[in-house]
């Protein structure tokens, strides 16, 4: 049994949920080279869902209409509940949960800082970017773990509906005004570097300073940035 299976508990959850049916490219990587140790895996998930539904619900409450306001506090709330879940397991591999996910939030934070603006429509395109694009690099990520672990952890960051919520707010959103598809394409594409740095940084920090860590890790974002693709041409905007 690997050592980053151990859990500091003995009385977990157990772990069970339907396998996926659908191959990535991804699949052909040994992602176990890339993944970290469990816990810090478990702690910069808890800190980036933790700071989603925060955004979603401070998006929630500065809607335009009392349907976006509707569909962004459901969104918040399923974020808030991939945090809670993910919290749960985190407590079965550290002693101090707040210490655990400190560093992580530190650099969150530094991101997400960079990515803030005062326009409400592109906080709800980074909100629609930040978590499709992350949510499909972590669901890869956990395929470096035992099976049991993989299974679990994917589960958690199933689409539970809340990405047809964020590109219906989108979607009535640019429906107003066509000049505002063009600006707001331009701001998703300026997302996509700072949300590949939120990733990296949850990578096994041993595995990137390999020299042959970008020749392993570029089919990965190669999977990722496909999916960010479909999802903004769903809204008729440019990658």
């Amino acid at each position: 049994m690997p050592w980053w299976w151990k859990k500091k508990k003995t009385d977990g959850p157990s772990l069970s949920v339907t396998p996926r049916g659908e191959e990535s490219v991804s699949s052909k990587v040994d992602l176990g080279t890339l993944a970290p140790p469990l816990a810090d895996y478990l702690a910069s998930a808890c800190v980036l869902h933790q700071a989603l539904a925060s955004k979603l619900s401070t998006l929630a409450g500065g809607a335009w209409g009392s349907q976006d306001a509707e569909d962004l506090g459901l969104a918040s709330g399923h974020a808030m509940d991939r945090y809670r879940r993910f919290r749960t397991l985190l407590q079965d591999y550290v002693e101090d949960v707040a210490e655990a996910v400190a560093v992580p939030r530190e650099r969150l934070v530094a991101h997400l800082d960079r990515v803030e603006s005062a326009r409400w429509y592109e906080g709800v395109g980074t909100a629609y970017v930040v978590t499709g694009f992350t949510r499909d690099f972590w669901h890869r990520l956990a395929e470096g773990f035992d099976p049991r672990v993989t299974e679990q952890l994917q589960d958690i960051l199933a689409d539970r509906g809340d990405e047809d919520l964020l590109a219906g707010v989108l979607e009535r959103f640019l429906a107003v005004d066509e000049k505002y598809s063009s600006r707001l394409s331009l701001w998703c594409r300026r997302l996509v570097g700072d949300t590949m740095l939120i990733c990296r940084d949850a990578l096994a920090k041993s595995a990137m300073a390999e020299v042959d860590a970008e020749v392993r890790l570029e089919p990965v974002l190669t999977d990722v940035v496909a999916l960010h693709t479909r999802r903004l041409d769903r809204l008729g905007l440019t990658a």
